[in-house]
C-alpha cells in the first residue's frame, strides 16, 4: 500500500489533480460559506425589521427563551388580574349603587315638593329609604331598611309609604 501511494505521490498529474480537486473543493466551501453569510445578514435584517433593532444581534434562542419566560409571567399576572375583578365584583353587589328619589308634598297646608324620599340599593335592591317630612310645625327624617325590593311588611314600623316605594321603584330602574 506504501509503494503505491508513492508511485501516485511521484506522478506529476496525480499531484496536479489532487491540487486540483482541493483547490475546487475549497471554491465550493467558499462559495457556500458566502452564500450562508448572505443567508444570515438577510434572516438577521428581517428579525431587525420585525422585532426592532435591540433584538437584532441576540441569539435565536435566547430570545425566544425570554419571549417565553415573559409570556408566563404575562399570564400569571393576567390570571391574579382576573381573580382581582371577580373579587371587585363580588364586592360591588353590596354597595350602593342604585339611586331613586321622590319630592312629594303631603300637606295641602305647606306649599312647595319640600318632603323627599330617597332609595339607596345595592344589585340584589337591598338597602335603606331616607324618607324627609316638612310640616309648618318641624321638620322629620326617618329610615327604612330596604330588602330585596321591599319594606318590612310585617313590621308596621317599617312598611313603605306610597312614595317610598315609587323611590325604590325608581332605584330599582335606575341601572
Amino acid at each position: 500500500m506504501k509503494e503505491y501511494i508513492l508511485r501516485l505521490a511521484e506522478n506529476p498529474y496525480f499531484i496536479a489533480g489532487a491540487l486540483g480537486g482541493l483547490a475546487a473543493g475549497l471554491f465550493l466551501i467558499f462559495i457556500i460559506l458566502i452564500a450562508v453569510i448572505i443567508k444570515q445578514n438577510k434572516t438577521s435584517k428581517k428579525i431587525e425589521d420585525f422585532m426592532g433593532s435591540q433584538y437584532s444581534q441576540m441569539n435565536l434562542e435566547k430570545l425566544f427563551v425570554d419571549f417565553i419566560k415573559k409570556s408566563k409571567i404575562v399570564e400569571e399576572q393576567e390570571l391574579n388580574i382576573l381573580a382581582k375583578m371577580e373579587e371587585v365584583n363580588n364586592k360591588l353587589t353590596y354597595t350602593l349603587q342604585r339611586i331613586g328619589v321622590v319630592r312629594y308634598n303631603p300637606f295641602s297646608d305647606v306649599g312647595g315638593d319640600l318632603s323627599f324620599s330617597i332609595a339607596l340599593l345595592d344589585n340584589t335592591y337591598s338597602g335603606f329609604v331616607i324618607t324627609g317630612i316638612y310640616t309648618r310645625q318641624g321638620s322629620f327624617t326617618y329610615l327604612k331598611p330596604v330588602r330585596k325590593g321591599r319594606g318590612d311588611e310585617n313590621d308596621k314600623r317599617y312598611r313603605l309609604s306610597k312614595e317610598e316605594a315609587e323611590a325604590v321603584q325608581r332605584a330599582i330602574a335606575s341601572h
